[in-house]
């Protein structure tokens, strides 16, 4: 591991909110996952926009880690951070191309939603000795660029979904660069095929997939039209109707957060970065609980067994423990 630069701080958020909630349960089904009681944990920060959560097993047999970590990206510093369990956190990649989602491979491979770098690519190295060394995959659609890979999840059938907003284009919707006319949903085919699955979203946000690969899961962060989405999937991955899964109320721009980042966990509640923090869903897109943060919650994770979530959240990396 490299050198740490952010040490592992451990300290409840009660210290920074006292006696305020942290997590409010809507629905008793949350209590399969939430304790009523449960604490966000600081456990670094001094960054300047975190993203995009992988949790990576232990794997050094295949040129993995020794110990299960938590990659995530620093958007504006142009770096990839690797947090260890009781160690803390340190650089991992510099130069990631300013990468934002991280998504795991099937042959365990590193590949990077690299916002302004306006490209989905692969990092041609192991894990355990990364590489500023990037293959392509996937940076036009049609005769333009895509405007700003986002976040991706990848299909048991090898299909990479992801999402592409105008974030990381420096005037967004109104940049002169910007190719596209449209915010695109994207399905990236092993061989390299590129679709367009869905153009009608505005500011396409976080993806995921169900834990059965059957449904496809989209945040939209538009402020006028706060909403997820859910795609019916085949068994093969392709991509059926579109229905509403919760919209919310507008959001003022300078409100807590939007719906951003989002994973699905083994139960099938459906934990989604929102205004607040977290929201957590049941597959119909009722509201079970809400976990509140003290900063915008970008994006999430679990880690292997499911028993923590962590929440890249603006300058922060946070930690909640969960009910296994």
């Amino acid at each position: 591991m490299q050198g740490v630069i952010f040490t592992l701080l451990g300290i409840s958020m009660n210290a920074f909110s006292a006696n305020a909630p942290q997590v409010e349960i809507f629905d008793t089904r949350a209590l399969d996952v939430l304790a009523p009681n449960a604490e966000v944990e600081l456990l670094a920060e001094g960054f300047e926009w975190t993203e995009g959560p992988v949790w990576v097993e232990a794997n050094p047999a295949v040129g993995g880690f020794d110990t299960g970590s938590l990659l995530f990206s620093d958007i504006p510093t142009h770096r990839v951070l690797r947090y260890v369990p009781g160690e803390g956190v340190s650089v991992y990649l510099e130069d990631s191309g300013f990468s934002n989602g991280l998504v795991l491979s099937q042959g365990k491979q590193l590949l990077l939603m690299q916002s302004r770098s306006r490209q989905v690519a692969r990092m041609d190295a192991t894990l355990a000795r990364p590489q500023r060394q990037f293959k392509v995959l996937a940076s036009k659609y049609e005769q333009g660029r895509l405007n700003s890979p986002n976040d991706g999840v990848l299909h048991n059938s090898g299909i990479l979904f992801f999402t592409d907003p105008p974030y990381g284009l420096p005037k967004q919707m109104e940049d002169p660069e910007k190719d596209l006319e449209f915010q695109g949903v994207y399905a990236l085919y092993p061989d390299g095929y590129l679709k367009l699955v869905d153009r009608e979203i505005r500011y396409p946000n976080g993806i995921a997939l169900s834990a059965d690969q059957r449904k496809l899961y989209v945040a939209a962060s538009d402020p006028d039209t706060p909403a997820w989405y859910v795609y019916e999937l085949d068994k093969d991955g392709e991509v059926g109707t579109r229905r509403m899964l919760h919209k919310s109320e507008p959001v003022d721009p300078s409100a807590h957060g939007l719906p951003d980042g989002l994973k699905v966990h083994s139960s099938g509640i459906i934990f989604a970065t929102g205004p607040g923090g977290i929201w957590l869903f049941d597959l119909s897109g009722k509201i079970l609980a809400k976990i509140y943060t003290p900063s915008v919650a970008a994006n999430l994770a679990f880690n292997g067994d499911e028993s923590v979530v962590y929440i890249t959240a603006h300058k922060t990396l946070l930690r909640m423990n969960l009910n296994k």
